[in-house]
């Protein structure tokens, strides 16, 4: 019986040749990623116990990304704490408002395939868009700082096969989406999401982030996209010189799976989550009669340049409806830049958007926060109430296609009727 790319990342880090699903390990992470938000907590708890260095500090990636541009008093202290104790502890990778963790870790070329990433963030799945396993565990992450191991079972893997490509107007969202309504959390608890198939060469890595990112608002354990050639390229131009041999890192063709399920993506049409849980799922052109006050562009799973340009294509020639406030935030400063230098925030902010500095802010109710009543449509990842605001607030989560059709409109709308080659 061959191996998932699961079990082969998950017995490399724990020393073994093979490992089973279902048995215990101790496993030793490549990667360890924190937030300012956590990480002077997991310091203090392990001070607590008299540990004083990280068992492998060149292997800890710290970022400021949570409250940035810092708006609070007690931001600036935790900021200015993590600044020190980062310094203090030799932490071997430090990022100061320079993007979100996780697009940032894969733009830095932090993160490549066969690599086993533990993040305190709960979208740390993220990093499997490069072939790598990446498993959030919040506080447990204090003790991989600690003594460099974490213990874990061994999950199973869920096969989601892509094929065909998608139509003008749908997108990685709405592929995740379509995913979350053939899985219940009874089919994907403590399992990872495993996408493969010739539709998976159709998308960009940071399409693959969005897909992968989301698998844990499925149940999932974590998402994991096998290696294509496309993902080897973009890893080179990111500078990882030498990603490990697809076939060494890619399930095998006898790996034993939990399920699979198969996804004709020329068949996929715009969707949206409803609140209170991202996977309530409904077709966009339904919802046509939902009010919206609000679109926000950003996140970890989305606010990639090819989210910019899609919504910045969306827009052209429109404007954003008198009543809708539309901000965008790209993931990362080097997107931004990127975004800079092709004109696109100028088109958006033509259109009547506002752009803010790269930031996890508005996904967590840092900032733009909502009122009572207020609805906001949204690329980011969570909408249960009180996640941007107000418990009275509802959140509405879709692509970034979707979202800039719904701001020029003022109500949900399905973008096809936008989008280039889409039906009018």
């Amino acid at each position: 019986m061959g191996a998932t790319m699961t079990q082969k990342i998950l017995a490399r880090t724990s020393g073994r040749s093979a490992v089973e699903h279902g048995e215990i390990i101790w496993a030793s992470p490549d990667l360890v990623t924190a937030p300012e938000v956590s990480f002077s907590a997991y310091i203090k708890r392990i001070r607590e116990i008299g540990v004083t260095k990280l068992a492998h500090p060149e292997r800890v990636a710290v970022i400021i990304d949570h409250e940035v541009p810092v708006h609070s008093i007690a931001g600036a202290e935790r900021n200015k704490l993590t600044r020190k104790l980062a310094l203090e502890l030799s932490v071997g990778h430090f990022f100061d408002g320079a993007g979100i963790t996780h697009p940032l870790m894969v733009e830095q070329g932090l993160i490549a395939p066969g690599m086993f990433a533990a993040g305190a963030d709960s979208h740390a799945p993220g990093l499997g868009a490069v072939g790598a396993l990446s498993v959030p565990f919040g506080f447990e992450v204090s003790m991989v700082l600690a003594t460099g191991q974490i213990w874990m079972k061994v999950p199973e893997t869920i096969r989601v096969r892509l094929n065909g490509a998608c139509a003008p107007g749908v997108g990685a969202r709405d592929i995740v989406l379509a995913t979350m309504q053939q899985l219940d959390d009874e089919a994907t608890s403590y399992r990872v999401i495993e996408y493969q198939g010739e539709g998976l060469s159709t998308l960009s890595v940071p399409e693959r982030m969005t897909i992968c990112g989301l698998c844990v608002d499925a149940g999932a354990k974590s998402g994991i996209a096998a290696v294509d050639q496309r993902c080897v390229d973009y890893l080179r131009e990111h500078g990882v010189s030498n990603p490990q041999p697809q076939a060494s890192v890619n399930s095998d063709d006898d790996a034993d799976y939990a399920m699979t399920i198969d996804i004709d993506l020329s068949t996929l049409t715009p969707r949206v989550s409803i609140p209170p849980s991202p996977n309530h799922v409904r077709e966009a052109q339904a919802m046509s009669d939902i009010v919206i006050q609000h679109a926000y562009i950003g996140s970890c799973v989305s606010g990639s340049i090819e989210d910019i340009r899609a919504a910045a294509a969306i827009l052209r020639g429109h404007k954003v409806h008198a009543d809708v406030n539309l901000l965008v935030i790209p993931a990362t400063q080097q997107v931004f830049q990127q975004a800079l230098q092709e004109g696109l925030l100028t088109e958006l902010t033509a259109a009547g958007a506002t752009i803010s500095p790269s930031t996890c802010g508005p996904c967590f109710g840092g900032i733009a926060q909502l009122t009572a009543g207020e609805r906001r449509i949204s690329t980011s990842t969570r909408n249960d109430p009180g996640r941007m605001g107000s418990n009275e607030a509802e959140i509405f989560l879709a692509s970034a296609m979707t979202v800039a059709a719904s701001a020029i409109t003022g109500h949900i709308t399905d973008p096809r009727a936008f989008a280039k080659g889409g039906v009018q």
